[in-house]
């Protein structure tokens, strides 16, 4: 691959997306792929939820002209996440339909696909998992898919966050010399950019679940490929640290709840959007706060990524200071605050 192969293949992507965009706004208006208000939501008016379209086009256009290898199983998962999150935006699958359904794609990807066969040994060395390689895959990009759907709460985050972590992915595929999954990566980054626009507050059109969900798999695709497969890996915690952001808040809200005595995937109106909103952010205010800690982050992660002791020991450090800003914006309580608290109020 050359230089040439990655500029045109995220010149690609990025058109696709956006020239596709005003169509996928029109066809969820078509379909009925609508976001109503409620008391949960941020928007105040009915948005159409057809973004994940958009994105599929756009990575598909990309993947064909410029000879993706592999493109078979990814961009068939890729169309399966897409159609399961687009079904839940247009009937509100309830949350056990729809992971049983994530769970059935991703076996379909990870019995055909790239696999996670080594986890780095914080003390050195590397563990070969062997037959456990499919479930912890399989936690990994399921993983993905829900934390990048869970922050997707205002306009143009989710969006810019994969921007950015398929930019860094793309780096640390370039350095272990993974180019098929830097190409994956330069490709999502594209399709990301090329959406960005109608996406950003004020947007125009949402990533509804089957965005969301897609890109979330394209994440876990490309650091599955391009970071985490074969001997020749890199520490789990440089993707974490790339996503920090999505990850704390995933982290955060399944605290919070087991705190409060409720299911962890029960919604709430507590994740870092929310808590940044009630503390009189604006969208574009978070939003560009998120991108601005994700690029320090991913930055950092890149830095230290052939150093698994060094990458783990930041990880820990970022991990105490990601801990006390939630705590520090209402994200979780301290241990202990919600004794005697009645779990139904």
């Amino acid at each position: 691959m050359n230089i040439t192969q990655f500029v045109s293949a995220f010149f690609i992507s990025a058109g696709v997306t956006a020239a596709l965009s005003p169509l996928a706004r029109k066809a969820a208006w078509k379909w009925g792929l609508v976001d109503e208000p409620n008391p949960r939501r941020i928007n105040k008016v009915p948005m159409p939820t057809g973004g994940g379209l958009a994105i599929f086009g756009g990575f598909l256009a990309a993947s064909l002209v410029g000879g993706l290898p592999d493109l078979g199983i990814t961009a068939l998962t890729a169309l399966f996440i897409l159609a399961l999150g687009v079904l839940d935006d247009r009937f509100q699958l309830s949350a056990g339909v729809k992971f049983a359904g994530q769970c059935a794609v991703v076996l379909l990807y990870v019995l055909w696909g790239p696999r996670i066969e080594f986890m780095s040994n914080p003390f050195g060395g590397m563990f070969y998992l062997g037959k456990l390689s499919i479930p912890v895959t399989m936690l990994w990009v399921l993983t993905l898919i829900n934390i990048m759907n869970f922050i997707d709460g205002i306009d143009g985050l989710t969006t810019g966050i994969s921007f950015i972590a398929a930019a860094a992915l793309a780096f640390l595929a370039v350095l272990l010399g993974r180019f098929d999954a830097a190409l994956l990566a330069v490709i999502t980054a594209g399709a990301a950019l090329g959406f960005l626009p109608y996406n950003f507050n004020p947007a125009k059109l949402y990533l509804g679940d089957g965005g969301a969900m897609l890109l979330g798999f394209l994440l876990a695709a490309i650091s599955t490929e391009g970071a985490l497969k074969g001997a020749a890996t890199i520490s789990i915690s440089v993707p974490i640290l790339i996503l920090a952001v999505p990850v704390t808040d995933l982290l955060c809200a399944v605290i919070r709840r087991v705190q409060k005595g409720v299911p962890f995937y029960q919604a709430d109106r507590s994740h870092f959007h929310h808590r940044l909103l009630e503390l009189g952010f604006t969208q574009r205010q978070i939003a560009g706060v998120a991108y601005l800690i994700t690029g320090l982050s991913a930055a950092i992660s890149v830095l230290t990524a052939q150093f698994s002791r060094t990458t783990w020991v930041v990880a820990l450090v970022l991990g105490l200071v990601f801990w006390y800003g939630s705590l520090r914006v209402g994200m979780i309580q301290p241990f202990g605050s919600h004794k005697g608290e009645n779990k139904d109020a």
